[in-house]
């Protein structure tokens, strides 16, 4: 009795097993990303407001309060 060993997914369960496990890694390679942009979109708000909201005495709007 001989015996292979490859790289091949063994049965049905193994090849749904890895496409779901493949699956899951896009899923969370997308969410990673999409927290990343709003991440920048926040500091982009945080900047805007920080410029914007300077008063005619010079004093800033502390945008973290």
């Amino acid at each position: 009795m001989s015996m292979t060993v490859s790289n091949q997914p063994s049965s049905l369960l193994d090849s749904v097993l890895q496409a779901q496990t493949t699956q899951q890694d896009v899923g969370v390679t997308v969410l990673k990303k999409a927290q990343d942009q709003f991440k920048q979109q926040g500091q982009a708000m945080v900047q805007l407001l920080e410029q914007s909201g300077v008063s005619p005495d010079g004093s800033k709007l502390d945008a973290y309060a």
